[in-house]
């Protein structure tokens, strides 16, 4: 889908803040209810938005590690790990990666002997190397911006 200014302005809006109406962005913008309704849907329908969600704070809710696990692998082992990382809800997002490591998984942990349990199920499949995650200062989601690049 070719995306002009006008929709990326929409994307940019609602990854600020996606409880905002459409309505309000659309007058921001320069455009009415129904027409913003209209291009909200086919934003939709292409894929373009896959969904809207709520960011929940992990250390609210009990949760205060994160582990950045690096695995490696064989080519055979890549379907079992996929399947293994969907299963696990420790596990928040993995990436496949080219260079030594197959792939770099991100972990939410409530407790240290959680990450043992955690370790041990990935570590079925190949090598891991486990980083425990001190801080997060930069945390970004891909924002779109009005003149179509990425920031």
């Amino acid at each position: 889908m070719k995306l002009d200014k006008k929709d990326r302005l929409i994307l940019e809006a609602l990854q600020r803040d996606a409880r905002q109406s459409l309505a309000a962005i659309g007058k921001r913008i320069g455009l009415s209810q129904p027409a913003m309704s209209e291009r909200v849907r086919k934003l939709e329908d292409a894929g373009v938005i896959e969904g809207y969600g709520a960011r929940v704070n992990l250390r609210a809710i009990g949760i205060g590690l994160q582990a950045i696990i690096r695995i490696q692998t064989t080519h055979e082992g890549i379907r079992p790990y996929i399947q293994l990382f969907e299963d696990m809800p420790e596990v928040l997002e993995a990436d496949r990666v080219t260079g030594e490591d197959c792939f770099i998984v991100r972990c939410a942990i409530a407790e240290p002997q959680d990450l043992e349990r955690v370790v041990d199920a990935l570590a079925r499949h190949g090598g891991v190397t486990t980083s425990l995650v001190l801080s997060s200062p930069v945390r970004k989601t891909a924002t779109v911006l009005a003149a179509g690049r990425l920031a």
